[in-house]
C-alpha cells in the first residue's frame, strides 16, 4: 500500500476493521478506546501491518512462518499475556523453534543488555542467515512491543492485565553492570555484528523500506542492518515514527523522558543517549539527567515526570503488573487519555527499539 492509499483509508475509516490489538483486548466498533486509536490512525495500520510482515511473510527464508509463530507464542508467556499467548500457539500449531531461536528470544527479552556477538554467531551455527537473525530480532521486538500495548490498553479501559504467566521481569533492573559502557548524553555511534546491506546491491523492496534512490549516500548502518528484512522495515519506520512525532498529546519532551527512562533500564546506551540528550535540549535538565543515569528515578520530584517515569518503568519491566492504577495516578497529576495513550506507544515502541539496537550490534565512540 502507497502512503497516498493510506492516507486515503484512514480518512475514510480512521477506526479501521478490528485488528489483532482490538480482538485481544475486546475492543469493538463504538468502544471509546477504539475511537482513542483512532486518533493515532498510522500507528494502528502499522502495528498490525508489520505483524502481518513477520507471522505471514512473503518470503520466510531461513526462519519459517510456523516457527516464528512458535518463538512468538514463548515470548508471549515471558510478557505474560495469555491472551498473545492463545494466537501465537494457534498459528504455531505443532510447530517448535530450534533451541537456539528459544535461547535467543529468552536473552533478548529478560536481559537484552546482555546480548553480544557470538549470540548471532549461534544462530548462524543453528542455519540462520543474516535475513532470518534480523527477522527474528523484529519478531522480539515486535512481541514486546505488542504485549506493552496491550497491557497499556486494557489498564486504560480498567481491565485487569495480569495473567500469571509472568516469569520475574523481563528486562533488567536498575543496576550499574561491571564493565558496561556508561550511560551519557554524548553523541555515539552504532557498530553493527552483521554486514550491512550493500546500498549500491539493495534490491527494489529494500530501497523501499529505506525510502531511498540510486542517489541516495548517507543511509546509516543500522537502517542498512534492518534492511537485509525488509517486509518488517518497510512498516517498523513509519510506525516509530507515527508514535515518536505525532501532533497534539503528550508533549514531546515527556516522550523522550519517557523513552530514556527505558533505555536505561534495558542497557541500551546509544538510545539513551539519543533520547536523554533530546529531552535536555527540550528542557535545558541536564542536571537531573546527569543525576538520573547515576542514581536512578528517585530522581525525579516533579510529580508529574516522577508519575511518568513510574509508568514507564512498571511497563518496561513487567507488562503484566500494569495496571489501572496506574492510568488513574496519571489521570491524577493531569495527563488526558491521548496524552496516556502516547505514554504507552512511547515505551511499547521502545521495548522494539532497544532490543534492535542491543542484538544487532554496541555503540561506540
Amino acid at each position: 500500500m502507497s502512503t497516498t492509499d493510506l492516507a486515503a483509508d484512514l480518512a475514510a475509516d480512521p477506526a479501521g476493521e478490528p485488528d489483532l490489538i482490538d480482538r485481544l483486548t475486546g475492543f469493538g466498533p463504538g468502544h471509546p478506546l477504539t475511537a482513542l486509536r483512532a486518533q493515532r490512525g498510522e500507528v494502528r495500520f502499522r502495528t498490525q501491518a508489520a505483524h502481518d510482515a513477520l507471522l505471514s511473510p512473503s518470503h520466510p527464508g531461513a526462519l519459517p512462518a510456523a516457527e516464528r509463530a512458535a518463538a512468538a507464542a514463548r515470548l508471549a508467556i515471558l510478557n505474560g499475556d495469555a491472551a498473545l499467548l492463545a494466537h501465537y500457539a494457534a498459528l504455531a500449531g505443532e510447530a517448535t523453534a530450534r533451541p537456539a531461536v528459544l535461547a535467543h528470544v529468552e536473552r533478548v527479552t529478560r536481559s537484552p543488555r546482555d546480548s553480544a556477538p557470538e549470540h548471532l554467531a549461534a544462530l548462524v551455527a543453528a542455519g540462520l542467515d543474516e535475513h532470518a537473525i534480523v527477522a527474528l530480532s523484529q519478531l522480539i521486538a515486535l512481541v514486546n512491543y505488542q504485549a506493552r500495548l496491550l497491557a497499556g490498553l486494557r489498564a486504560l479501559a480498567g481491565q485487569r492485565t495480569g495473567s500469571g504467566l509472568a516469569e520475574e521481569t523481563v528486562s533488567s533492573d536498575w543496576r550499574p553492570v561491571a564493565g558496561e559502557r556508561p550511560f551519557t548524553t554524548a553523541t555515539l555511534d552504532w557498530l553493527p555484528w552483521i554486514a550491512p546491506v550493500d546500498l549500491d546491491r539493495a534490491s527494489a523492496a529494500q530501497r523501499e523500506a529505506l525510502a531511498v534512490t540510486p542517489s541516495n549516500t548517507q543511509v546509516g548502518a543500522y537502517s542498512l542492518v534492518l534492511a537485509h528484512e525488509p517486509e518488517a522495515l518497510l512498516h517498523r519506520t513509519p510506525l516509530f515514527n507515527g508514535i515518536m512525532y505525532a501532533p497534539r498529546g503528550l508533549p514531546r519532551a515527556e516522550r523522550e523522558l519517557a523513552t530514556a527512562v527505558e533505555s536505561v533500564l534495558n542497557g541500551c546506551v546509544y538510545c539513551a543517549s539519543v533520547h536523554a540528550r533530546r529531552f535536555v535540549e527540550l528542557t535545558g535538565e541536564g542536571d537531573l539527567i546527569g543525576r538520573f543515569f547515576t542514581e536512578g528515578p528517585a530522581v525525579f520530584t516533579d510529580p508529574r515526570w516522577r508519575a511518568i517515569v513510574d509508568a514507564a518503568t512498571r511497563l518496561s519491566r513487567t507488562p503484566a503488573v500494569f495496571a489501572a492504577a496506574d492510568v488513574e495516578r496519571l489521570r491524577g497529576v493531569g495527563l488526558a487519555d491521548l496524552e496516556i495513550l502516547d505514554l504507552i506507544l512511547a515505551v511499547a515502541i521502545f521495548a522494539w527499539a532497544n532490543r534492535l539496537m542491543l542484538s544487532l550490534g554496541e555503540p561506540a565512540d
